[in-house]
């Protein structure tokens, strides 16, 4: 071996990639109130002010997916199984009421998903929508506390209901927030590639923009894309109703009450807090 085979350098690249990767586990598995001191200084605060956190474009996007979402379910059903009951309204066909309803009600919901209430949430309001690290370690923590094999974070609720001034975002998020945006964005990506999928089967002649969105029907078989299309429906489903039943409990009712009202009793994390006390 030559002394520059076995020099320092030669070490730093043998060792360097794995101690970097090793360090970053490290860093996701650290307790989240060792990695981020804003959890004991929110702990401290006792006052509480009125904080605007989501507007009135974030709300009425928010809410009208919500709505979209709920057509798309019960049109979905009534074309699955042929039962349109209040739909078959004379001189209209039940099924080509639906059919109607489901396809507008999805080209709504994909402009309110993936424009509209990005834009007001993220860029109007400010929320953070992409996975941090901080996010991971909560996420983690939170994770085994939910299944009762750690204790919540000391100062967690408190801190999800904490905004920081210095860092222009809120302290804490729910790990299912961020999570729940991003699977939702793409299993109806999906569902409306396997929907336009089928409709250009359906169509002789569709017009250019169905064409183009209905490219899987070049690929796969209009069975093929019925399954995947009920199977995503079904985990949507399913993410919808965790997403409630999160919504819903006493921890969380304050964020629903704000999207619902706008503004919510929060604390202020500023930078003269660690001062002040």
């Amino acid at each position: 071996m030559t002394a520059s085979e076995s020099g320092p350098g030669a070490g730093d690249e043998a060792t360097g990639p794995r101690q970097r990767l090793v360090s970053f586990v490290n860093s996701v598995l650290a307790p989240p109130e060792d990695a981020d001191d804003r959890y004991s200084r929110v702990q401290a605060l006792k006052g509480r002010v009125t904080v605007e956190r989501h507007g009135l474009g974030a709300r009425i996007s928010h809410w009208t997916q919500a709505l979209l979402m709920f057509v798309l379910m019960g049109t979905g059903y009534a074309i699955w199984t042929g039962t349109y009951g209040p739909l078959n309204v004379v001189p209209w066909d039940g099924y080509y009421l639906a059919f109607g309803m489901h396809m507008w009600a999805g080209i709504l919901l994909m402009a309110f998903l993936f424009v509209l209430f990005p834009m007001y949430h993220v860029y109007v309001d400010g929320h953070r929508q992409l996975a941090e690290l901080s996010d991971i370690r909560v996420a983690l923590r939170v994770g085994q506390a939910f299944v009762g094999l750690k204790s919540y974070i000391p100062g967690y609720h408190e801190a999800r209901q904490a905004y920081d001034e210095e860092d222009g975002d809120w302290v804490a998020y729910h790990p299912m927030q961020k999570t729940f945006f991003w699977w939702v964005s793409i299993l109806f990506g999906v569902l409306a590639l396997t929907g336009f999928g089928m409709y250009r089967e359906m169509r002789t002649d569709p017009v250019w923009w169905v064409d183009l969105l209905g490219f899987l029907d070049g690929w796969l078989n209009i069975v093929l894309l019925k399954q995947i299309h009920l199977l995503t429906f079904f985990l949507v489903v399913a993410m919808v109703v965790g997403h409630v039943y999160f919504a819903v409990l006493p921890s969380n009712r304050e964020t629903l009450r704000s999207m619902v009202f706008g503004d919510m009793d929060a604390y202020v994390l500023g930078e003269d807090d660690d001062d002040e006390r």
